[in-house]
């Protein structure tokens, strides 16, 4: 058949048959195109609202009409006969169609919308909802009885048609209603798909009176109405509610758990008064812009990455992980249980158990003596005899700490180390009489039950020895012990040629080196277990801390020893441990340092109303509000605003001295357009100084084509430097008689408007005052400012001391001087009292005290270089062994790593994990001795924390610690225990106690029928990079392999995501030594890196970011907390590349990190400028923390005695003559000039030719 032949067919949608002289026909033909209305509208409100429901609403509509289609197809039922429709009748797809929105819109406004009449008043309400769902019935009934009138279909099509058409839409509506509450709709909205296609869902599946956690009234809803023209979401809430509402959803606890929104902010208010003006209808529309702008679902759509809506800011918070549950029982402190604290003192080594069991073996036998010896008390026990019996046993053995023979005085000092080790005989496994039946969780820990008597005992003992005087003579025998020149003459009496002779010496020796650490040990946990019990029991603390000289010193001697002989045989370990124990002792620890930072830190004025006052309260730095003060003055001359808080150079931002030598930035520029890159786009510098001033740019001439070199011209060359200010005159009373007005001047007569405020904008106004009201001047900036005031003083010739004891003739006698000196220095060493609290005023003053002495401050460097290198042992280690559990290096001898990597016989197993948990253990003192020295040094004065921090940086820590975090898995040391309980001391205790178990397994030697099975079969292989297990595994470690539910390692994501399912219950079994370094070592690298740019820079270069992700992955909000804050720090130094690679990383910190007032971290101003004074402010700091060393502790610092400071650093002119060249010779070299002979060769020079001009200081 050829194309002409073909019967040609036509497409109307619109064909409707009906008769032209019935009205009401003619309606009904109307009413059937009702379908085809809807899709339009349908289609028009997904395009411009992108909403969910909607879309949700269109998609069942079209499956009810595919339902129809498949019906139709199956029944097969005609039209009526005298109707010449096309396909079948049964069932009518009009009334199937209406019959489905009617009823979905009926159900939608009845059940599912629920408007909150407190935040939406313009709300429908129930009447007005009920009249809706009416109208849309009479509009189906309609439809369908068109349908009926112009014979479309019979009458039992139409019912079938509206029967499906409901029994469909209650179908899919609560099918929706199933997939809300099942969280698909939220899972389906963070996909990419509807993220790009800017899907939202404005319909809250929780619409109800309640919050978004069902507890109060303060839930908002958005409606489909109170949208705007542009397409941005307009909320019936103020901004500052709604801000705090998301401050407080975005606050961090300890623990991140997600704490619900405070009640407070959804109080009964009057609606009217607080939610913004609902939007006018009756008006009419603003002017059309130029261009007309595009649809509104497209303006939506381009200004998302702008702008959030409600709905999506609320989305985003509830977002956040909620941890409902700690993943580790971890809880950072400054220490372990005192159980545990005195399990780590011993080692799991053979010479550990010799040493106890010959310790009961000396206190049996002298007791022994010692009972027969009184009468009525031969056969009496330690525990039935009065404290006065057993005072004058301990009275005795202190005796014979003073015998000659040294056999005799380590038989002694055994007995007095049982007696301090609770006589573990007697108490071994057996509990008080008055222990609680139902102990707390801490009384639990501090106290078990089964080891309550012996410490008890532990206790008492100490009390005991305390009372008798032993704790000063005990110290005296340690100093004694190790006395190098003590040590050698006793060496030489002993035959060397003998070699049982000199190794019984040896072995002597260091059993008498371990027993006394041993006592001062355990004194030192005495005391502060009674101290955290009672905070007024402190005399024994107070013996310690009063021993001349003190213990700190003594064991800062003996450590910074080693950095010259690391050949000594000391037990590193324990004088580490014993050095960190003390300064928690005499120094404090976490509360203790809280405590002082509450009484010595200046107060705020926080507002107590809750409505002003937000949590958490961010605070600025002075020299936060001085740059801003720069940037607003800068461009608004003619606004003053509140004045600092130290009066700041105007082109200084920094509280360091001047940078000398080093121009400024903006004064390197040639002219006032000059300023390029970030200078002149960066808005922080200020041109009020410049000599040419410009009101208003002259109009950019139009850019050319193609300019130099074949490019085109940049953009911004062509755009108004933001830098010029408004220097238009200020507006005052005067303003309106001033002809400022211009050409409007009458205009504004004759409408009556006069000018009324400032030209500086309320926003701008409103920033200042609120800027200076969070000002915080802490402590250590207020030090810093002081002695910054002090050094600037010295520098241009005006020394405040010395000109104070300047007499009126212009000189001084020897006598006068000596006497003025003699005062100044009594004046230094009387410190005036920094607070009234004597608790924390006794600590600064032995802070001080340890700082000041002349033994302990030169050996700062000795003890940071000594602790650094076990760190360095333990890194190598690392690196070089790929067996050790943990990487550690099982070659240590006495504590102290050994520098040798070889062995003669390959260690046990046994072995191996007794030197990882020896190492942990020194990891864990030495960070946590670094870290409260640290801490301790900034409340006493912030430039001895500079110091040391200089001194960690310079000793290399921030390779170090990186080389660390490198070569070691910090979530599977933190999973793996290397503590096996029946090898604790308590344990073993008991195993030799009079109660012991009858039979124990762990000593049980025999082979059993549980020997004889095989080894399990491996479901994986080991790991090959070195942090894989040893082979004898604790049952404590074999379960942390798998949880409860066989999953693996629970890890988070870098937004703290669970990567995983987390175990139901907190992990119990794992390492808190590794957690604690771990978290104390960033913690260090943190405060020392902390608004250091140079230091800042360091870790940029090193790459650290990659070898920090490791901590992120742990989920422990202390390690990631440090971490993320050491990201921070490097973030503004990082290219664009890493930021869109690290986003994550960068939503973390702003999830997690403490904000400032001014937080621009993520968006510096001036980068460069920073990153080009950095080096010169570190050594800005480190002069002044220099200077102000030689000033303060100059006897520390071998400046002679009677030497001012102004003749040991020579007075203001003759550091400029020097420059200039004519102050080369001193005072002496000059009065030799004048004794020499006259005829001496000169070389051409007279006495008065000075060196050459050095122009480098002008």
């Amino acid at each position: 058949m050829s194309l002409s032949d073909t019967p040609l067919a036509s497409l109307s949608l619109t064909h409707v048959h009906y008769n032209p002289d019935d009205i009401v026909s003619y309606a009904s033909a109307w009413l059937a195109l009702v379908p085809q209305a809807l899709c339009v509208t349908y289609v028009s409100l997904i395009w411009a609202s992108r909403e969910l429901e909607i879309i949700l609403m269109f998609a069942g509509q079209m499956s009810c009409e595919a339902l129809n289609f498949a019906l139709k197809r199956l029944i097969r039922e005609e039209r009526p006969k005298y109707m010449q429709g096309k396909g079948y009748g049964m069932p009518s797809s009009h009334a199937q169609f209406v019959a489905y929105f009617s009823c979905y819109v009926t159900l939608f406004l009845l059940l599912r919308h629920k408007p909150n009449f407190s935040v939406t008043p313009n709300a429908a309400t129930l009447f007005q909802r009920v009249a809706i769902s009416f109208l849309a019935f009479v509009g189906a009934s309609a439809v369908a009885i068109s349908r009926l009138y112009l014979n479309y279909h019979t009458k039992k099509q139409v019912l079938v048609g509206c029967s499906a058409g409901v029994l469909f839409s209650i179908v899919w509506f609560f099918a929706i209603t199933f997939l809300r509450e099942s969280g698909w709709i939220d899972w389906a909205l963070d996909l990419s798909l509807l993220r790009a296609l800017r899907v939202r869902d404005l319909v809250d599946h929780n619409m109800s009176t309640d919050t978004i956690d069902g507890n109060g009234p303060g839930q908002v809803i958005v409606m489909a109405d109170e949208v705007d023209q542009t397409g941005t979401d307009i909320s019936p809430v103020p901004d500052e509610q709604l801000m705090a509402e998301v401050v407080d959803g975005l606050t961090l606890e300890p623990s991140p758990v997600i704490e619900e929104q405070p009640q407070d902010l959804s109080a009964p208010r009057d609606p009217r008064t607080i939610g913004r003006p609902a939007i006018r209808r009756d008006v009419a529309p603003p002017p059309p812009l130029q261009p007309p702008p595009p649809a509104p679902g497209q303006q939506a759509a381009e200004l998302a990455p702008d702008s959030l809506s409600l709905a999506q800011l609320r989305r985003i918070v509830q977002d956040i992980p909620r941890v409902e549950q700690q993943v580790y029982a971890f809880r950072y402190a400054d220490c372990q249980p005192f159980p545990e604290e005195l399990d780590e003192w011993f080692q799991y080594s053979e010479p550990e158990r010799m040493m106890l069991l010959g310790s009961k073996v000396s206190f049996d036998q002298q007791w022994h003596e010692f009972c027969q010896q009184s009468p009525g008390h031969s056969d009496s026990s330690w525990l039935d005899v009065s404290r006065d019996f057993q005072k004058s046993f301990i009275e005795s053995l202190l005796a014979n700490l003073d015998h000659s023979d040294m056999f005799s005085r380590i038989e002694a000092l055994e007995a007095i180390c049982y007696t301090m080790c609770g006589v573990w005989g007697l108490t071994g496994g057996r509990h008080v009489d008055d222990y609680p039946d139902q102990p707390t969780e801490e009384e639990e820990a501090e106290t078990p039950k089964s080891k309550s008597l012996q410490i008890k005992l532990i206790v008492d003992s100490v009390l005991l020895l305390h009372d008798c005087g032993g704790i000063p003579k005990l110290f005296e025998y340690m100093k004694i012990v190790y006395d190098k020149e003590r040590n050698m003459a006793d060496a030489e009496c002993i035959d060397l040629d003998n070699e049982k002779e000199h190794a019984a010496f040896l072995i002597a020796r260091e059993r008498e080196a371990n027993l006394i650490l041993t006592c001062l040990y355990f004194a030192v946990e005495v005391a502060r277990r009674l101290e955290s019990l009672n905070k007024d029991n402190v005399q024994l603390r107070d013996t310690i801390a009063g021993l001349e000289p003190s213990l700190l010193i003594t064991l800062v001697e003996i450590i910074a020893g080693l950095r010259w002989d690391d050949s000594a045989s000391i037990p590193f370990t324990r004088f580490v441990l014993l050095f960190w124990k003390s300064v928690l002792l005499i120094f404090g620890g976490s509360q203790s340092l809280k405590d002082a930072k509450k009484e010595l830190e200046p107060t705020m004025n926080i507002p107590e109303d809750p409505a002003n006052c937000r949590e958490p309260f961010l605070t600025a730095s002075p020299l936060d509000y001085h740059v801003f003060r720069q940037e607003v003055t800068s461009k608004y001359p003619s606004y003053n605003p509140p004045p600092p808080v130290v009066p700041l150079e105007l082109e200084h931002n920094s509280i360091l001295p001047p940078l000398p030598n080093h121009p400024s930035r903006l004064a390197s520029g040639n002219g006032l357009f000059s300023a390029s890159g970030s200078t002149a786009s960066g808005g922080s510098g200020s041109i009020l100084h410049q000599s040419v001033h410009i009101a208003t740019p002259a109009p950019s001439p139009p850019p050319s084509p193609i300019g130099p070199g074949g490019k085109a011209g940049k953009k911004q060359n062509y755009q108004t430097n933001q830098n010029f200010p408004f220097m238009y005159p200020p507006l005052d009373g005067s303003s309106n008689n001033i002809g400022g007005k211009g050409k409007g001047e009458m205009q504004d007569t004759l409408v009556g408007k006069r000018w009324e405020g400032s030209d500086v904008p309320a926003s701008i106004i409103e920033a200042g005052k609120l800027f200076s009201s969070h000002v915080k001047m802490t402590r250590a900036t207020r030090q810093l400012w002081e002695e910054r005031e002090r050094f600037m003083k010295f520098e241009r010739g005006w020394n405040m001391d010395d000109k104070s004891l300047q007499p009126e003739n212009g000189g001084y006698g020897q006598e006068e001087i000596s006497s003025a000196e003699t005062e100044n220095k009594n004046q230094n060493e009387e410190l005036p009292k920094e607070t009234e609290n004597e608790g924390i005023q006794r600590r600064l003053d032995a802070v001080e005290a340890f700082y000041n002495q002349k033994q302990a401050m030169p050996h700062l460097q000795s003890i940071v270089i000594v602790l650094l290198k076990v760190i360095l042992t333990n890194v190598s280690a690392m690196v070089n062994q790929g067996n050790g559990p943990n990487g550690h290096d099982p070659g240590a001898a006495n504590g102290y790593p050994s520098t040798s990597s070889t062995h003669e016989e390959p260690p046990t197993d046994m072995e191996e994990i007794d030197m990882a948990r020896l190492r942990e253990v020194t990891g864990k003192a030495v960070s946590g001795s670094l870290l409260l020295l640290l801490k301790w040094f900034k409340r006493s004065h912030i430039f001895k924390f500079e110091y040391l921090t200089q001194l960690l940086l310079d000793s290399n820590y921030l390779p170090l610690i990186l080389k660390m975090f490198a070569h070691q898995d910090v979530d599977q040391a933190v999973d793996q225990v290397n503590d096996h309980k029946e090898l604790s001391f308590f344990q073993f205790c008991l195993r030799n106690s009079q109660n012991a178990p009858d039979h124990d397994d762990s000593l049980d030697g025999e082979s059993s029928e549980d020997d004889a099975v095989p080894p399990p079969i491996l479901r994986r292989r080991h790991s090959l990079d070195g942090s894989s297990s040893v082979r004898g595994l604790s049952p404590e470690k074999s379960a942390m392999s798998e949880y409860h539910d066989g999953s693996q390692r629970p890890e988070v994501d870098e937004l703290g995501y669970p990567t995983g399912q987390f175990p139901k219950d907190p992990i119990t079994a794992y390492s808190f030594r590794n957690f604690f370094s771990a978290i104390n070592y960033l913690h260090i690298m943190q405060k020392i890196t902390r608004d250091k740019s140079h230091r800042c820079l360091l870790l940029v270069q090193y790459k650290s970011s990659t070898i920090l992700r490791k901590g992120l992955k742990i989920p422990d909000p202390d390690l990631r907390s440090y971490t993320l804050k050491l990201f921070k720090s490097q973030v503004p130094f990082c290219g664009r590349k890493w930021r869109q690679t690290n986003m994550r990383v960068i939503t973390a910190i702003y999830l997690y990190c403490r904000p400032e007032l001014r937080d621009d971290w993520l968006a510096g101003s001036d980068v460069d400028a920073e990153v080009e004074e950095a080096l010169p402010l570190e050594q800005a700091l480190r002069g002044l923390t220099h200077w102000w060393h030689l000033r303060r502790y100059r006897d520390v610092m071998n400046i002679e005695e009677g030497a001012s400071l102004v003749e040991e650093e020579r007075d203001f002119f003759s550091r400029e003559l020097e420059a200039m060249g004519w102050g080369i010779y001193s005072e002496d070299m000059l009065n030799d000039l004048d004794e020499r002979d006259p005829g001496a060769p000169t070389n051409g020079q007279t006495e008065w030719d000075g060196g050459p001009l050095q122009m480098e200081g002008w």
